[in-house]
Parts: structure tokens; sequence; C-alpha cells
């Protein structure tokens, strides 16, 4: 069994920070109790823009090819990634904790 080196781990961990870090302003802005500024709802609008592109660009990667499967993860299609967003967009909140409580359960 490989492990990843260090140096590769502590890259990954950097990128995923960043990327929780640009979630977790998203969220802050969503449940800020005062009331929104022009400057807030301009973010507001730019963050929703963004997240909407990230899922289309995540879809279109993640196209079915002639043979059914992903091209990209060229497993069966609709592929597991298609799949989590198209259940996180049904039902965010149920769908987060199962993938959560999954992640947590595979480190353990």
């Amino acid at each position: 069994m490989s492990t990843i080196p260090p140096l590769l781990h502590d890259a990954f961990e950097l990128l995923q920070m960043d990327l929780y870090g640009k979630l977790d302003d998203a969220e802050q802005l969503a449940v800020k109790d005062d009331e929104w500024t022009e400057d807030d709802i301009e973010a507001a609008q730019k963050l929703i823009i963004d997240l909407v592109i990230v899922i289309r660009v995540l879809v279109i990667e993640h196209q079915i090819r002639p043979d059914s499967d992903c091209r990209v993860c060229g497993s069966a299609w609709p592929c597991p990634v298609v799949t989590a967003i198209h259940g996180l967009l049904k039902d965010p909140q149920g769908q987060y904790i199962a993938l959560v409580t999954r992640a947590h359960a595979e480190q353990c």
C-alpha cells in the first residue's frame, strides 16, 4: 500500500483549506444576522454566480461518453460525482451529513 509523500499531502491540505475558506465566506454571508449592506449584496451575487459555475463545470466535466461511462471518472454513468451533486442539490443538509459521516468512517 503506497502512501502520499508528506509534501504532496501538505499541498492537498492547503488546497482543501483554501476551498473550505471560500465556502466559509459564502456560509458566513448567508447566516449574517445584521442587515445586508450593498457590499454584502454584491458579494452574495458574485458567490452565487461562482458556485453555480463550479457546479455546472463539474457536471460538464463528468458527462457521459458514448460507451456509457463518465468521461473523467471512467465509471458507469451517472458517476459518483454526478450522483453526489444531484443528491446535494435535492437534499443539501441530508446528503452533506451522510457524506461527512461516510468520510469520517473511512478515516477511522
